[in-house]
């Protein structure tokens, strides 16, 4: 029975100086470090929505830039029709207000008949001016690639290639990718 109690003192003093020998590991293999991988997470998920705010400021300030090009395009045809005399004095674009809907009872939920596809139109340049139209569209693009590259602003190129901006900024864009 004595040689019993001294075998158990020592296996338990063995367990506790392997424990204090090795806690670092126990402790690291025992314990759940899960602030390290949520952190990780966390500032993964921050880069991707920066980014994502960023393409999306890009793209509201391109559509901005379009709908105030597009206004003042409109404005200018007005202003054409008008000194033609074909055409009475409307009210600006921004002023008109937006048509009320319909009242909910009024609202017809009946199907449309379906159409047919439209025929594919002939195009309207002969087929013998078609290499050349390409050629200088071609021409143009790398021109506008040019000047880009050169630090022109977008509405520089457009004045120099009579293009429109919409039409320079998309070229761009696309050039990018």
């Amino acid at each position: 029975m004595l040689t019993g109690m001294i075998v158990f003192v020592v296996i338990v003093l063995f367990f506790v100086f392997f424990a204090v020998y090795k806690r670092d590991m126990l402790v690291r293999m025992f314990t759940l470090n899960a602030a390290t991988p949520a952190g990780e997470f966390q500032q993964e998920l921050e880069k991707t929505a920066d980014e994502a705010i960023r393409r999306l400021e890009t793209q509201i300030a391109h559509l901005e830039y379009l709908l105030d090009e597009a206004d003042a395009k409109i404005a200018e045809l007005d202003s054409r029709l008008q000194a033609a005399g074909r055409l009475p004095e409307l009210p600006t674009v921004a002023a008109a207000a937006p048509p009320a809907p319909p009242p909910a009872a009024a609202v017809d939920v009946r199907l449309a008949p379906e159409v047919p596809p439209p025929a594919p139109k002939a195009s309207a340049v002969p087929p013998e001016e078609a290499p050349a139209r390409d050629a200088a569209g071609a021409e143009r693009r790398k021109q506008v690639l040019a000047m880009a590259e050169q630090g022109y602003s977008v509405t520089e190129i457009a004045k120099a290639t009579g293009s429109g901006k919409g039409e320079i900024m998309l070229l761009l864009q696309l050039n990018k990718k």
